[in-house]
């Protein structure tokens, strides 16, 4: 949990509402009770991870949710800046993405993912998305 902070931080880079929604959704079903924040394109994702602009002094999270597909910047980009940063290259990120590809499960194998998470087509596999988040912040909480 991130020094000071009651809540663990919780960043969430996903441009769709309604998976956000959904995700939040999934979070509160699984009793997660955590600090929030959404970013919804690539371009203000990068500024946040190079704490530029309104995300000059951005708190570095407890994990990152990532959707590989964004607008401006893809995830790729973003994952090559989170990993190259001083002050965020150790946070755990799990990619949320509507892609199955094997191609882009290889594309992030260097990235040192915690996981990768597909997103389900049933709200019932949904929620289990917060059952995963709840493991991966404990973890980081234990670890």
């Amino acid at each position: 949990m991130a020094a000071g902070s009651a809540l663990p931080r919780l960043l969430v880079i996903e441009d769709n509402p309604a998976d956000v929604e959904l995700l939040r959704y999934a979070l509160s079903s699984a009793d997660v009770n955590c600090e929030i924040t959404v970013i919804d394109n690539g371009g203000d994702a990068l500024a946040y991870f190079e704490r530029r602009g309104i995300y000059s002094e951005s708190h570095v999270p407890d994990l990152a949710i990532l959707d590989l597909n964004l607008p401006r910047y893809d995830g790729i980009e973003i994952l090559k800046v989170i990993r190259e940063s001083q002050a965020f290259a150790g946070i755990a990120i799990a990619v949320l993405s509507s892609s199955s590809s094997p191609a882009d499960r290889a594309r992030i194998d260097a990235f040192q993912v915690a996981r990768y998470i597909t997103k389900p087509p049933t709200l019932e596999e949904y929620l289990r998305i917060g059952l995963a988040v709840k493991e991966l912040l404990q973890n980081g909480r234990d670890g």
